[in-house]
């Protein structure tokens, strides 16, 4: 075989090793770069993570893929002797994921070592909220779980969409791990309205500066509860008869009679003298009205107290479940129920 026909093979055979490499997937790239590591061959390792790694859009790893690549450059870069380039794809790595361990089993100790140092060096927060959280009654709050690399100040708020602050829910520092919780209410007390929101997450510098952001997307609905029917009034037939039935009257009026008469048969007993005629026929006069008034009073209904007074309870009590009905009515109406939906955390952009 001449010469040319020797270079012409070469380039066809590169060629195709290209479009070979080209047709490859970032996950048949990221394999290829394991197995390379595994061998020993970290020269073609770190070739095939960094290809890998370098596809966007559809041709990008998921996340999960490019902490698997990154965790294996970053040990590939560390025995090629490029300790900065290793410290550079574990920080890469921690900004994704800050609570990822290299697995011990699989890595060196001086490997996991140079990670640990990053990690420290490195200032980020993974967020961990419920995908449903309800907040029905006093004390419900929304849990959220914040998992830091290292040490460090942090802001945690609740902004509506377009950036407006509804609320500050946390300021200072954060460690390995710390919940943070919201009772769904503005900083003012109310309860926060229907809409979108955000939960953010500030990790800060030495300097205080934002060095890196999370915000996760919170779709918050009121149900406002239904409200408590009024208790029915108190049936008549609860009610008993507050007055009796009035007598004849009979008795009274026999005994104004019989006073009177008594009076006109004994004069001297009632009045003497010349003016004793007319004294006893006043007298006589007096006790018939008595007579008369005691024969009517009798003849009316009489009061019964006890009747009286156990209907009045019965109206108070009927009350009372009235004014209790109101009452959580408003509450129900003023508090509704709020029903919180979190969708998945996102890294923002930082200056």
């Amino acid at each position: 075989m001449n010469r040319a026909a020797v270079v012409l093979t070469v380039v066809v055979l590169a060629a195709a090793a290209a479009q070979a490499a080209r047709a490859q997937t970032p996950a048949e790239r990221l394999a290829r770069g394991i197995r390379a590591y595994q061998d020993l061959d970290y020269d073609s390792a770190a070739a095939a993570l960094r290809a890998a790694l370098a596809g966007s859009g559809r041709a990008a790893l998921s996340d999960s893929g490019r902490v698997s690549a990154l965790v294996y450059l970053g040990a590939t870069e560390f025995f090629r002797d490029r300790r900065d380039s290793a410290s550079a794809a574990f920080r890469r790595l921690l900004l994704i994921d800050p609570r990822y361990r290299p697995d011990q089993l699989v890595f060196p100790p001086e490997v996991s070592s140079l990670f640990q140092d990053v990690r420290l060096g490195t200032r980020a927060v993974a967020v961990s909220a419920p995908p449903l959280a309800q907040i029905t009654a006093a004390g419900d709050q929304l849990v959220v779980w914040l998992y830091a690399t290292s040490y460090h100040p942090i802001d945690v708020t609740i902004q509506r969409a377009n950036g407006a602050l509804v609320r500050t829910l946390y300021q200072g520092g954060a460690g390995d791990s710390l919940p943070v919780l919201w009772d769904g209410r503005a900083a003012g007390g109310a309860p926060a309205e229907s809409g979108h929101y955000v939960l953010r997450v500030d990790s800060r510098g030495s300097d205080g500066r934002v060095v890196r952001s999370v915000a996760v997307p919170l779709e918050i609905a009121t149900l406002r509860g239904d409200t408590l029917a009024w208790p029915p009034e108190p049936a008549d037939s609860l009610f008993k008869p507050e007055h009796g039935a009035g007598g004849t009257g009979v008795r009274a009026l026999i005994t104004g009679l019989a006073a009177a008469v008594t009076v006109i048969a004994l004069p001297s007993l009632v009045a003497g003298g010349s003016s004793g005629s007319g004294d006893r026929f006043a007298v006589v006069g007096a006790l018939g009205v008595a007579g008369f008034l005691g024969f009517q009073n009798q003849r009316r209904p009489q009061p019964i107290p006890e009747n009286i007074a156990a209907n009045l309870a019965l109206r108070l009590n009927w009350q009372r479940q009235v004014d209790s009905v109101r009452t959580e009515n408003a509450a129900r109406r003023a508090n509704g129920r709020l029903v919180i939906r979190a969708g998945a955390a996102r890294i923002l952009e930082t200056p």
